[in-house]
Order: structure tokens, then sequence, then C-alpha cells
């Protein structure tokens, strides 16, 4: 039996390597792998058992934790920038095991974000905050406006010369009518609502929602390199994939 890497007193036999690239030879992304027995074929493997020593230190530390109480993914890193962000061994982890999103959740409850982070990111991000100019009102095509729903209207929901109007007019103006190819439009603007950018009292949620997410992936990848660092032990052939001594690393300087 030939081990790859020790977690504490737990080892990793080369044949999970094996078993585990044959599953990844043989599905969805076999096209994009490299070659075996190549540079690039022996640093998916080292990555490879990354990957399962990242496994057994999110067992270990799982206490009385079961998949029932794991989120889905989406809650944690909610699209690619976020998986990205974790770090590709943390972001595999993460996707294969619900066990790993549970550990997420616990060892990550304690982060925080200070109200100072908070009302830095909405000053640096205006235009994320930024609503467009909109009209509330009533639109008919042929018809008499007052008799139709409210909608709220922004730019680029009309075409040409209506929008133009409509976007002219004051409050409580009717306007119209107005012949395009679509027929005789005529619109009561109930609502002039300008555009603006929304206050820190106004954004505060959701801006503490996404500096939170963000610090939790954060947090969790710190969290799996200390234990790695602390408890992991790699034999030869099968270092880190970064390790500029292993002679697979193409990244030197």
């Amino acid at each position: 039996m030939t081990t790859v890497a020790w977690v504490g007193d737990a080892a990793i036999d080369v044949s999970t390597v094996d078993a585990r690239e044959v599953g990844l030879r043989s599905g969805p992304a076999r096209t994009t792998l490299p070659r075996e027995h190549t540079g690039e074929g022996r640093q998916l493997r080292r990555w490879l058992v990354q990957v399962l020593v990242a496994e057994e230190l999110v067992a270990a530390a799982a206490g009385g934790l079961t998949e029932a109480d794991a989120p889905p993914l989406v809650e944690l890193a909610p699209d690619r920038a976020a998986l990205l962000g974790l770090g590709s061994v943390a972001a595999a982890v993460l996707t294969r095991l619900p066990l790993a999103r549970a550990v997420f959740v616990a060892v990550t409850a304690d982060v925080d974000v200070s109200d100072a982070a908070v009302a830095r990111f909405h000053d640096a991000n205006p235009e994320r905050f930024r609503v467009p100019a909109e009209r509330l009102v009533r639109h008919a095509l042929d018809g008499d406006p007052r008799d139709r729903p409210q909608r709220t209207l922004r730019r680029g929901e009309l075409t040409g010369p209506v929008e133009d109007a409509v976007f002219a007019a004051a409050e409580g103006t009717v306007v119209g009518p107005v012949v395009d190819p679509l027929g005789t439009h005529t619109v009561l603007v109930e609502e002039v609502r300008p555009a603006h950018v929304r206050s820190l009292a106004q954004a505060r949620d959701e801006i503490v929602a996404h500096l939170l997410a963000r610090a939790r992936r954060r947090a969790f990848t710190a969290w799996l390199d200390r234990n790695a660092a602390a408890r992991v032990r790699l034999a030869p052939g099968f270092e880190h994939p970064g390790d500029p001594g292993q002679p697979d690393n193409t990244h030197r300087h």
C-alpha cells in the first residue's frame, strides 16, 4: 500500500487517488483534463490529493453535524465568481460534499462585518445602488389610459418618441396621442421618480449579506489552510501543486 498523504493519523492511499482520477476521466470534464503521465497530468493528481486531504479535514471537524445541516451550495457561493474566489480545492469540496457545507456554516459562524466596512462598500460602489429613472403610468394603445392598470416604466421599455415624451412629461400629465407603427399611444404619467442612488440605510441589509458571505468564504478557505498546515503530511511526489520545489511546477520566478 502506497500512502500519498497523512491527515493526522489517517492515511490516504494512492488507490484512492487512482479511483478519483478514473471518475474524473470518465465524467463530463474528461475532454478538458490533461493527458496522463505528463507534467500537467501529475499536477492533476497532486490537486486530487489536496481535495482528498480537505475532505478528511472536513470529516474530522464534522463532530455531530450531518448532511441535514447543510445549506444548498448557492447559499454559500451564489455564482461562478464566488466559487472561484474560494479556490479550486475548497470549491470542489463544497460542491461535492453536503457535509462540507455543514462544516462551513459551523466554522464561519462567528464571522462578522463592521459598520465601517459596510459604509466603505456603499461609498465605493455607487453604481451598484443606482436606481434608474422611473415613471408610474397608465398606458393605453388605441384607448383611454385611465382604464388601464398602473405600471412602472423604465427607459428602454417603450420606443422612441413615445418614451421620450413620457420621460419629458411632468407628473399628472397626459402624453399623446403619439402615433407609431404599433398604433396610437396615450399615457397618463401619475408619478415621476427621478434616478437616484439608494442610501446606506436603504442598502445596508443587502451590503451586509454580500460582505458577510464573502468574508465567510475567505474564512473557510483560511480554516482549511490552517488545518492542512497543522495536520497534513504529503509524500514525496505528491507535494502541493503550487510547491516551487516539485518538478512539475511551471510558475517559477
